[in-house]
């Protein structure tokens, strides 16, 4: 299971930035973006069924450079009071307090819980975290002129490039030399890799919480 947590960069965090990253990721990005369970209303903590799901807010977060970014990989329930706890809850307030220390590049962290008994935490999560920040890096250092392109494109599917150099008054070329100079189509090819390592970073907790080592 993963919990997503998120703080703002902001001196001063309000609620309308976080409504209006909610209202980002469910019309940008299609995304079901349920309301969060911080006890602070500036603060975004929720739990994330799906790993892809959970790199496409990431990477959004990233895009737009006010938010720190925290990931936990571990067991999470709602307790009496409905309140998130459990190891994966507690494993993403380590990240989201590493990813919210001054001077981080790109303020994104992933934590594995600890499984019992002293057994080291899988080192798949921070294969996923070295990979993801990566990628944030590569979101966060766009232009206005390449998100112009690339918010009109369907990852995976030919002949779109004509399309947006007609919406956007640009010559084919233009539109091509923007894909490749932003990394897009490497970009995509790699969150798949994230997915499938934090989901194996998931599984492996989940096996050796269950085995009792």
């Amino acid at each position: 299971m993963f919990v997503l947590m998120m703080t703002q960069r902001s001196a001063e965090p309000s609620e309308q930035q976080l409504s209006s990253l909610r209202h980002d990721v469910e019309q940008r990005l299609g995304i079901d973006f349920p309301a969060s369970r911080a006890a602070d209303p500036t603060a975004y903590k929720q739990i994330v069924g799906s790993s892809q799901q959970l790199v496409e807010v990431a990477m959004h977060a990233m895009r737009l450079q006010d938010w720190n970014v925290g990931i936990g990989v571990g067991g999470v329930a709602e307790n009496s009071q409905g309140r998130l706890e459990g190891s994966g809850v507690k494993a993403a307030e380590l990240a989201l307090s590493l990813a919210s220390k001054q001077g981080q590049l790109v303020p994104l962290r992933i934590e594995a819980a600890k499984p019992p008994r002293g057994v080291d935490p899988t080192q798949l999560g921070k294969h996923a975290q070295s990979v993801l920040q990566l990628l944030g890096h590569i979101v966060s250092r766009r232009s206005e002129a390449e998100w112009a392109v690339l918010d009109r494109l369907v990852p995976g599917v030919r002949g779109q490039q004509r399309r947006v150099a007609q919406e956007l008054g640009m010559t084919v070329q233009a539109v091509s030399q923007a894909i490749k100079r932003s990394l897009y189509n490497t970009e995509h090819d790699v969150r798949a890799t994230v997915g499938l390592l934090l989901d194996q970073t998931d599984s492996a907790v989940a096996i050796q919480s269950n085995s009792g080592l």
